[in-house]
């Protein structure tokens, strides 16, 4: 059984603050990678004990920095930079979710879906980057780590077995569901062995078709131009629409969408980073920048839905940035 293990980070069983999950921060270095490198482990160990032949690692947390290293990982893991939608041809049996986190809009921890300020619904339901991924993978997905915000507004995969590892004290903190980390690192390896020994039961994913996709940003009415372009259909000041007959259509769409509501950011992001010493170099004051604009960000309250036009950057960093 070959299972690709779909790994994000911001419902990491240890994580603590936003600084620690961009590669430009001395936090990941310091205390982010290392925890999630630690449930990603701990998953894999699982999933192998419980049967599972060979293990796919996909980083899917964005960033452009590795954000688990393939020394770490145990024999029969490799990692590999597949997309979630070309799994079926690289025969791929199943899917497992580690560090996944809630959609855009809810009051969890780092809550957002796949960028800061994209809203996205299906026939009308909110989802977030587990549906997207297991939609686009459609191999059974066995199971989930992460956050119990996320768990509860699965929606439609609210059947899916699920481990809490994290509980939110709203947007900007968390506390881990174990305050021992050895434990909660045994409580993830226990539940992925008990996901892989009962995959048989586990359904294939049926990805949504003939359904209307959209699409919502507070930027929208500033990327109309190339949301067109990828066929979207603006359907009011920020919002878009697309009727999906076969959802592997979605994957061209989905790439327009993050592409336009990462805009706003881009002339503060500082990219990604091979390890800690090449971080270290960042000019500090671009790095103060985005670290006013990200603590913002995790600390304010959003929406579930953008239906007007408002400033993509959380209001106290505008405040800070233009001081």
């Amino acid at each position: 059984m070959r299972i690709a293990v779909s790994v994000d980070m911001e419902g990491a069983s240890q994580l603590r603050g936003v600084r620690e999950i961009f590669g430009c921060f001395p936090e990941y270095w310091a205390t982010g990678r290392p925890r999630l490198e630690a449930d990603v482990v701990a998953a894999c160990e699982g999933l192998l004990a419980g049967g599972a032949s060979e293990l796919i690692l996909l980083d899917n947390h964005g960033g452009n920095t590795v954000n688990f290293a393939q020394e770490v990982l145990p024999p029969g893991a490799c990692t590999e930079t597949w997309h979630v939608y070309d799994l079926r041809a690289h025969e791929i049996d199943a899917m497992f979710q580690v560090g996944y986190h809630p959609r855009g809009g809810i009051d969890g921890f780092l809550s957002h879906t796949y960028l800061p300020g994209l809203r996205l619904r299906v026939d009308g339901e909110p989802i977030s980057e587990s549906h997207g991924r297991a939609w686009a993978a459609q191999v059974p997905l066995l199971g989930i780590t992460g956050n119990d915000r996320h768990l509860e507004t699965l929606g439609s995969l609210a059947e899916t077995p699920y481990l809490v590892v994290q509980r939110s004290q709203g947007r900007a903190a968390m506390t881990p569901a174990f305050d021992d980390p050895a434990r909660g690192l045994d409580e993830i390896r226990s539940f992925a062995e008990v996901c892989a020994r009962t995959a048989s039961s586990r359904p294939a994913i049926v990805a949504p078709s003939d359904v209307r996709f959209e699409a919502s940003m507070p930027n929208g009415g500033e990327v109309v131009e190339a949301m067109s372009a990828a066929g979207w259909q603006r359907v009011g000041e920020v919002e878009f629409a697309f009727d999906v007959e076969d959802w592997s259509t979605t994957r061209e769409l989905l790439a327009a969408a993050m592409n336009a509501a990462l805009s706003p950011f881009m002339p503060y992001w500082l990219g990604g980073f091979p390890d800690a010493a090449a971080a270290a170099t960042v000019d500090p004051t671009r790095l103060a920048d985005l670290a006013t604009v990200f603590d913002a960000w995790a600390a304010e309250s959003h929406p579930q839905w953008y239906t007007s036009a408002v400033d993509a950057l959380p209001a106290d960093a505008r405040e800070q940035l233009a001081s």
